[in-house]
């Protein structure tokens, strides 16, 4: 025997099992035992649990939900089926409990007024939208003329009881207005409010929906009488009287519709951004494999190409100097396309057509623009080609760099001449420096020999000297210049110091010099004495 169920067990119950109880209210129909049973969060002793509750019942290996538990949630979430008799029965509830507070203040008789006139309200609006659903399904999926005839008779007889029930609740509410104005209730009068609102839409509703109603029976009598006529028309034709007992072939022949005309097929061109889509590639192939394109898609690798197959293009790009072209062009103020297009090129290169002139004249542009001057400008030039047909050709005007590349150039060729100038400069002092100081050295053992030998002259004076008087004894028979060219070999070593000290400070001012201050001419190297 089972123990009476409270609220928190029940509802315990309820959130145990919500996705068996969401499953079952979905499948309302039938739901087998073992797929209950198959499902990780149930077991025999919940499933028995559940059914001892009267949570689900159960019949023949078939479950299903307790109609009070359905009941529940379609009214709570309003989706449940809904008919006239549920607004009547409200709106007697609502008579009742309204006579009731009447005689006694009770708060639970204003409850019960409250909780009729929500229900009221929300049944109507129900009923209206299942009622317009019905009517536009029995229309459109209906096939039977005469079962559609009288399914849209039961509506409109529906919509009528609709409408009535409207009015009684508008003339309860009218005539109850003075006894709730005395009530000092807050929700009540929101009630209230929503109420009037909902019926006086609803009542507009349900006058569209008669006009809708009408409609859909004047459309389908008219059909009707078509498909009599098209029955009659198509047993006049078995027999083969049609051409004589109707009028059939005048009315077609003076019928001018389109469906009677030749069909004519339109051809759309679709766009390159569709065919190079994703889409546009499969939809491709498939008009392809319709028309039979694909037949040479997979085909033999090709062989090994020929040795020397390109050596006429090796030769002519050789051949042609574009680097010169280019320095040539840059000493000119011409423009670009017409330097090219009247440029005589040499003979081993040969007469180039147009078309490769110009693809000269592309390649120059792409390949030397940091010396080109691009000023948005546009030429044009026609000519003849090879059908003497005439053509005009549009171009952009190029002129080269001039005042760029030439500073370019000046600063590039100083920058060099000041490196060279800093490197002869640093030499010259590194080979003067050297010499002075062999001098000093030298200097420095001639004069020790003096205070020595204070009569004793320098070796090579000595010498001379002696050589000279044995040519005055011998005949004179040389020139005089050879007895002065001999003198002139006496080292003069105090001179030679003196003027090693001057250059090496000379030399020392300009390598301190900045470069910024460096002379442009041509620097001369200094040359040590001999």
């Amino acid at each position: 025997m089972k123990n009476p169920l409270s609220i928190k067990d029940l509802i315990n119950l309820l959130y145990q099992n919500r996705e068996v109880i969401e499953m079952l209210f979905g499948n309302k129909d039938s739901v087998n035992k073992s797929e209950i049973l198959a499902r990780e969060d149930m077991t025999d002793e919940k499933l028995e649990k559940l059914v001892m509750y009267e949570l689900i019942h159960e019949n023949n290996n078939i479950i299903g939900l307790d109609d009070r538990i359905t009941t529940f949630i379609e009214e709570f979430l309003e989706i449940g089926e809904v008919t006239t008799s549920f607004i009547n029965d409200n709106i007697q509830t609502l008579t009742e409990s309204l006579k009731y507070y009447r005689i006694d203040s009770n708060p639970k008789f204003l409850r019960s007024i409250k909780r009729s006139l929500k229900k009221i309200n929300s049944t109507t609006s129900r009923e209206v939208m299942k009622l317009h659903k019905n009517i536009d399904d029995t229309y459109k999926n209906q096939d039977n003329y005469v079962i559609k005839l009288q399914e849209l008779d039961k509506y409109k007889r529906k919509r009528d009881d609709i409408i009535n029930l409207i009015k009684e609740s508008e003339q309860i509410v009218s005539d109850a207005q003075g006894f709730f104005n005395t009530i000092i209730d807050a929700e009540l009068s929101s009630i209230v409010l929503d109420l009037r609102y909902t019926l006086v839409r609803n009542r507009d509703y349900l006058n569209e929906i008669q006009s809708q109603i009408i409609d859909y029976i004047n459309k389908i009598q008219y059909q009707s009488e078509i498909y009599k006529k098209i029955q009659r028309l198509k047993e006049l034709k078995d027999y083969e009287e049609l051409k004589y007992k109707t009028n059939f072939v005048e009315v077609v022949a003076n019928t001018k519709a389109l469906f009677f005309h030749k069909r004519i097929p339109l051809k759309g061109r679709l766009s390159l951004d569709f065919l190079h889509s994703d889409h546009g590639f499969m939809l491709t192939k498939k008009v392809a494999s319709k028309l039979h394109l694909l037949r040479n898609t997979h085909r033999k690798p090709a062989g090994r190409l020929a040795a020397g197959f390109d050596n006429s293009n090796l030769e002519e790009s050789s051949s042609l100097n574009i680097t010169g072209l280019v320095d040539k062009f840059l000493k000119t103020d011409d423009d670009l396309f017409q330097f090219v297009m009247q440029y005589q090129f040499p003979e081993k290169v040969g007469e180039l057509s147009l078309e490769k002139r110009i693809s000269l004249y592309v390649g120059i542009s792409i390949d030397f623009d940091d010396k080109l001057q691009i000023n948005g400008k546009f030429g044009k030039m026609n000519f003849v080609n090879e059908k003497n047909q005439n053509q005009r050709v549009g171009y952009a005007i190029i002129k080269p760099k001039k005042q760029a590349h030439g500073v370019k150039l000046k600063a590039e060729s100083e920058m060099q001449s000041g490196e060279v100038q800093d490197i002869v400069l640093k030499d010259n002092a590194i080979e003067v420096e050297t010499k002075l100081s062999e001098l000093k050295t030298e200097n420095i053992a001639v004069a020790e020999e003096t205070e020595s030998k204070p009569v004793k002259e320098p070796k090579a004076r000595k010498k001379a000297l002696s050589k000279k008087q044995k040519q005055e004894s011998e005949p004179q028979s040389e020139s005089p210049d050879v007895v002065l060219k001999a003198e002139n070999e006496i080292p003069k070593v105090d001179i030679e110091i003196s003027d090693l000290d001057t250059q090496h400070e000379v030399l020392q001012e300009k390598v301190k010099e900045p470069k910024s201050k460096k002379p442009r001419a041509r620097s001369t190297k200094l040359k040590a004495p001999r």
